[in-house]
């Protein structure tokens, strides 16, 4: 008959202690009122890591110590360590964290004014613009958002007449982080869908950064095209690139325009649209 030795106890020990785990556990934490700051959410948006890997370490192994201490007294904790066999339980415990802090940060975290830059620039000095001059250079402001210019042209004329110093041309919105987020990490899959965005009557907004001057105007009609990460700006004052529109007119700046729609298309539906 075979002797029973420790190490095939500890082996039997750390079997049953696994097989008495839970399903799923949460092992990060986020404190209430907890939010992102700009900049991580820049470095998400990036497809950067926002969140510092020391304190994710931590924080999980805390996680970790929590469950070993509510299934294991001190005395069995030591026992399977010392038999080398308490990290295949810790390493169980972590195959099962659901741990998902950035979306438990995003939700603390609130709407944010975001610009989307379009492809058209508003000249300087409209003041010096004849009649025909103010009303091509509107057509092309709504050539480039895609929208009806006789429906527009009102609103697209005062773009032009009161962006003094020009600019480029955005979107503006704003609203909650994750449908944004959620857009950008799908194309930064390998395999991911285009992605198509859409807003509905959309505000828009002429911005000189370096002067820190524009106007804004909500306009008629569906703007859509497809989603470029790298056209996206978080508009925070102080922010990189110069001026925002925060800075000009404050933080509680609220556009009229609604939040957009994100929408997946394959390859084949996007070559036949």
């Amino acid at each position: 008959m075979t002797d029973i030795l420790l190490p095939d106890l500890a082996q039997a020990a750390a079997d049953l202690v696994i097989s008495r785990l839970d399903e799923k556990y949460v092992l990060v934490h986020i404190e209430r009122g907890d939010c992102l700051t700009d900049e991580q959410i820049r470095k998400l948006f990036a497809g950067e890591e926002a969140l510092d890997l020391d304190w994710w370490d931590e924080n999980r192994w805390q996680g970790v110590k929590y469950v070993l201490h509510d299934l294991l007294d001190q005395n069995a904790r030591d026992f399977l360590e010392e038999h080398d066999v308490l990290d295949r339980i810790v390493q169980a415990i972590e195959e099962r964290d659901e741990s998902d802090p950035i979306s438990e940060l995003m939700r603390g975290t609130g709407s944010k004014l975001f610009r989307y830059r379009l492809d058209a620039e508003a000249a300087p000095d409209p003041w010096r613009f004849s009649e025909k001059e103010t009303e091509d250079a509107a057509r092309t402001l709504g050539t480039a958002a895609g929208i009806d210019f006789w429906d527009n042209v009102g609103a697209l004329r005062e773009l032009v007449a009161h962006a003094s110093y020009g600019g480029d041309l955005y979107v503006l919105w704003r609203g909650d982080i994750k449908p944004v987020y959620e857009a950008v990490r799908k194309l930064s899959w390998t395999e991911a869908p285009e992605i198509t965005v859409q807003w509905t009557d959309p505000e828009l907004l002429v911005l000189d950064q370096l002067n820190g001057s524009g106007h804004s105007v909500r306009v008629r009609g569906s703007l859509r095209l497809p989603f470029n990460p790298d056209r996206l700006f978080i508009d925070t004052a102080r922010g990189p690139g110069g001026y925002s529109w925060t800075d000009v007119v404050g933080s509680g700046y609220l556009p009229e325009g609604d939040e957009p729609e994100f929408i997946e298309t394959s390859k084949e539906e996007s070559q036949r649209g």
